[in-house]
């Protein structure tokens, strides 16, 4: 990477943590003329932002604090960047016999599992063994050596996870094999944190951390949302617009974490066959009622691109998609209910 390009990424990368760092500690509540109530706190490396708008309204602050709560509880146990995490614990002693943890991961990891085995791969949660290189982020900014890349592959293998759902076990078959649950464990967060509100009295809520969505509603509401689909080459513009009423849209884009070097755009969302950043799409975004399996299928489609990611998609009930191809093109799947501008 020549020196300009070198500063210009430090400069995205310190610029990304001081937003985060600002509001690190900061609980932001802004009382609309509806009586909604919209809460943020950075979390997971990003900032969740919880809306309320219908249900108990003396209690919304104590059930968002309830949802923070619950995000903090299942960031410890899937964060790779905690040293103390489940997942860091299976990482640590990949090649060993399996080790005890939290039933919350051996739930996700059976769904990373199945995700893996869908998509032929083409999601694959141990590609944690490829954050030596390039970072569990993409955070380096800088390009490996092929070599490095090529000794590591035969690391990068879900099927080398090891499972055992009675006894709460889980492993990893080969000694340098890692974990990055990152394409998957948010989508299982903002889906439980919505259960938390559910269970504090609310009625119709929004869950968003990055790119990952859940929304809920009770059944009787007779209403829907409109959530905009970002457009992956105008920052601060839309794409289009997607009207879910219950469930999560999930979008995994190359514009999230990035840096260019010769023109050539470089980003965090890896294609786990070849260990190199995906390079058929800009961005993939999934709408369907399970918000872990939306965050696990917009990652799975974003790396197979548009034929074989829409081919995915097709296959699965239930599931809506929209994916930007490498050159710009807009494909929808057949089922898509929302709009392209």
């Amino acid at each position: 990477m020549n020196v300009t390009m070198k500063k210009k990424s430090l400069l995205i990368y310190a610029a990304a943590a001081m937003s985060v760092f600002i509001i690190l500690t900061a609980v932001f509540l802004k009382e609309k003329k509806t009586g909604s109530a919209a809460y943020s706190r950075a979390l997971m490396g990003t900032v969740v932002e919880i809306t309320l708008m219908d249900g108990e309204k003396t209690s919304f602050k104590q059930a968002a604090d309830a949802a923070f709560g619950e995000i903090e509880r299942l960031e410890k146990i899937f964060s790779s960047y905690k040293t103390e995490s489940g997942v860091s614990e299976i990482s640590r002693s990949a090649g060993g016999p399996p080790v005890k943890t939290a039933p919350e991961l051996i739930e996700v990891l059976s769904k990373a599992v199945t995700a893996s085995r869908l998509s032929g791969g083409a999601f694959d949660p141990t590609v944690g063994a490829l954050a030596k290189v390039w970072g569990y982020s993409g955070e380096k900014g800088k390009l490996p050596d092929e070599k490095e890349i090529r000794n590591i592959l035969p690391l990068v293998d879900w099927q080398g996870i090891i499972i055992n759902k009675e006894l709460s076990l889980a492993g990893l078959k080969k000694k340098g094999m890692a974990l990055n649950l990152g394409g998957i464990a948010k989508g299982y967060i903002v889906e439980k944190a919505i259960d938390a509100l559910k269970a504090n009295g609310v009625s119709r809520a929004i869950v968003k951390a990055g790119g990952d969505m859940a929304v809920f509603q009770k059944e009787d509401a007779g209403k829907r949302f409109t959530i905009g689909i970002q457009h992956p080459r105008k920052p601060g513009q839309l794409l289009g617009e997607c009207y879910p009423v219950n469930g999560a849209v999930a979008t995994s884009g190359d514009y999230e974490r990035q840096f260019e070097i010769n023109n050539v755009r470089y980003h965090h969302i890896l294609d786990p066959r070849t260990g190199w950043p995906a390079k058929l799409s800009q961005s993939a975004t999934i709408i369907t009622p399970d918000a872990t399996l939306a965050d696990a299928l917009s990652t799975a489609v974003f790396v197979l691109g548009p034929e074989k990611g829409m081919a995915l998609v097709e296959s699965l009930p239930d599931v809506q998609a929209v994916i930007v191809n490498a050159d710009g093109k807009v494909f929808t799947s057949k089922n898509f209910k929302g709009r392209i501008y």
